[in-house]
């Protein structure tokens, strides 16, 4: 008796278990179900969109572009194009008035250059420097040093200061600074005239 509830026990157990693993699984037979559907649905010439696990599983293919997105890159493009010649024309500008700053330095040191060639070429007597000591004063001219009583080009030295020669011509006297002609070019022009 044993036995046999033993034997039938044993019988239950290996139907249910072979139930189980030989019963067909439900995944299966829904995908089946719905590729069934969508191409009832294709025939029929419905059709539906792609629910979200469909649409991953093409997420591999290339996404077309639509109008707004070639839209916006256009205009994305645009503005950078004219940032950079915005920036472009910056440089152009400074790099023209550095130039134009460098010309006017060279040209105002020529001008300056040539100015005091000019001078010198064109002023004869200049009072070069002074040398104050009381009585002793005397002044260099041209190189030369002269004090009070000497006579340069019929203007006599009636006076040295620290700062200014005093000279005296036909009655007149007049006064001479350090970098100044003794003989101003209007004096000797006009000498030179008669």
């Amino acid at each position: 008796m044993k036995r046999i509830v033993l034997i039938i026990a044993l019988v239950v157990v290996t139907g249910v278990a072979g139930f189980f693993l030989l019963k067909p699984k439900p995944k299966a037979a829904s995908s089946g179900k719905a590729s069934r559907a969508r191409t009832a649905d294709e025939e029929n010439g419905e059709a539906k969109p792609q629910s979200a696990r469909g649409r991953g599983r093409v997420s591999g293919r290339v996404r077309t572009r639509s109008k707004a997105d070639i839209k916006a890159e256009r205009k994305l493009a645009r503005k950078e194009e004219r940032k950079r010649k915005r920036e472009a024309k910056r440089r152009e500008r400074e790099r023209r008035r550095q130039l134009r700053a460098s010309r006017s330095r060279r040209g105002t040191r020529r001008l300056r250059s040539r100015s005091g060639r000019r001078g010198s070429k064109g002023q004869l007597h200049v009072v070069s420097a002074i040398v104050s000591l009381g009585s002793d004063s005397y002044a260099l001219v041209d190189g030369r040093r002269v004090a009070v009583g000497d006579v340069i080009m019929g203007r006599r030295i009636v006076e040295i200061q620290p700062d200014r020669v005093v000279v005296e011509a036909f009655g007149r006297r007049s006064t001479v600074r350090v970098g100044q002609s003794v003989v101003p070019l209007t004096f000797s022009t006009r000498r030179s005239r008669r």
